[in-house]
């Protein structure tokens, strides 16, 4: 399917999520049409994978405190932290 906008094709992920689009993802990002309010976070259930939870805008904005990391990543660099300073 192509894009209305710019002729270009438009994604077929973006297609599965969002069935009556009718704009690539770039055009959307332009154009602010890209997640009709909808975000999205990654959670990590277990090691190997993640999955991806899509939630509106307002649900987004009144937890976004708990996506943001507040230490390290690894937890390597916990331990490397100097203990004596």
């Amino acid at each position: 399917m192509n894009c209305r906008i710019c002729t270009g094709v438009i994604e077929p992920e973006r297609l599965e999520i969002l069935p009556k689009t009718m704009a690539c993802s770039s055009c959307a990002n332009k154009l602010k049409l890209g997640g009709s309010g909808r975000r999205g976070v990654m959670i990590y259930g277990h090691k190997t994978g993640a999955e991806i939870q899509i939630m509106s805008e307002k649900l987004f904005n009144d937890t976004r405190q708990y996506y943001v990391p507040n230490s390290a990543r690894s937890v390597m660099k916990n331990f490397s932290k100097s203990v004596c300073s």
